[in-house]
Order: structure tokens, then C-alpha cells, then sequence
């Protein structure tokens, strides 16, 4: 699963024009733990789910399938 999240945010920070870093001051959430979102068996926590959907304007749905 964290393989395909990571796959997620990517895709959406591509198309927003974002990055990493833009990213984790948008959503609180640290560098290290956006780099490490595909190194987890069962990805992110529900909390980093959550700061990340509502920092990209999407769904934790959209971000785990």
C-alpha cells in the first residue's frame, strides 16, 4: 500500500507543480516522512493521510487506491 500512495502523491504534486518540499510545508508533514511514504509495508498513518489530502485538495480515497 505505501508503494502506491507514494505513487499517488507524486502523481498529484506533478500536476500541481509542487514539490517535496512545498509539499511538507503545506501539509505539516515532515521531509523525512514524505521520502519514506513508499518504504512502508502499510504506509502512512491515518493522521499523514489526512494532512496530506487536505494540503493537495483531494480524498485519503484518492490517495491510497
Amino acid at each position: 500500500m505505501g508503494r502506491a500512495i507514494q505513487d499517488n502523491v507524486q502523481r498529484i504534486i506533478k500536476a500541481k507543480g509542487w514539490t517535496l518540499y512545498r509539499l511538507s510545508k503545506e501539509s505539516g508533514v515532515s521531509l523525512t516522512a514524505l521520502y519514506s511514504l513508499g518504504k512502508k509495508k502499510f504506509g502512512p498513518t491515518a493522521d499523514i493521510l489526512v494532512k496530506l489530502a487536505d494540503a493537495l485538495g483531494v480524498t485519503v480515497d484518492e490517495l491510497v487506491r
